[in-house]
């Protein structure tokens, strides 16, 4: 909390900076005549980004790097994605509606072991002898999963004016993908 206070206080002063140096600069014209609002509003975003840059690069608080995922950790994030997908399926019918399926595939919230998984599957990647079929079958799954993923979206708007289509039809559609999505799944598994 502290750093973004810090990084906040940096940029307030730099933004006062600012202010006042771009009353100070002004063009090279007699004395007498007083700063015009365009040639203030010209001077202040230059002065505006040297503040702030400065205030960064000086900082004293960077802010932390987040870490990367183990190896351990992505064949952790694999397997209890593997075991969602599989709910998923078997329990379809207690489904309430597109979000639901969405949280399933971790695509919308990030509670799902599948919300971020093309970072597991980078990690994953490293340790595999054949990494031509796994990127393959990574970047289809991937794939899948926004498929499946846009249908229950779209389940979340069906219906309106006109001839709508209903939501039913959308996740029927959306269940095809994730039958796809455990097909795919299965393959990469026995990869890893």
């Amino acid at each position: 909390m502290t750093k973004y206070l810090v990084l906040f206080l940096n940029l307030l002063f730099a933004s006062n900076l600012t202010a006042v140096l771009a009353w100070q600069f002004q063009s090279p014209e007699p004395p007498s005549k007083t700063l015009s609002r365009r040639s203030f509003l010209v001077q202040v975003p230059v002065a505006t980004a040297t503040c702030i840059s400065g205030s960064i690069i000086l900082s004293s608080n960077p802010l932390p790097a987040v870490a990367a995922i183990t190896s351990a950790a992505a064949k952790d994030q694999w397997t209890k994605s593997l075991v969602v997908i599989d709910n998923l399926l078997s329990n379809w019918s207690a489904n309430k509606g597109g979000d639901s399926i969405r949280v399933e595939l971790g695509t919308q919230g990030t509670t799902s072991p599948l919300f971020q998984i093309e970072k597991a599957l980078k990690v994953l990647r490293e340790d595999i002898d054949d990494i031509v079929e796994f990127t393959e079958l990574s970047e289809e799954f991937q794939l899948t999963l926004a498929r499946a993923d846009s249908m229950a979206y779209s389940a979340n708007f069906a219906g309106g004016a006109g001839k709508p289509t209903p939501p039913a039809v959308y996740i029927e559609k959306a269940k095809k993908e994730v039958e796809s999505l455990q097909k795919i799944a299965k393959e990469l598994g026995s990869l890893i």
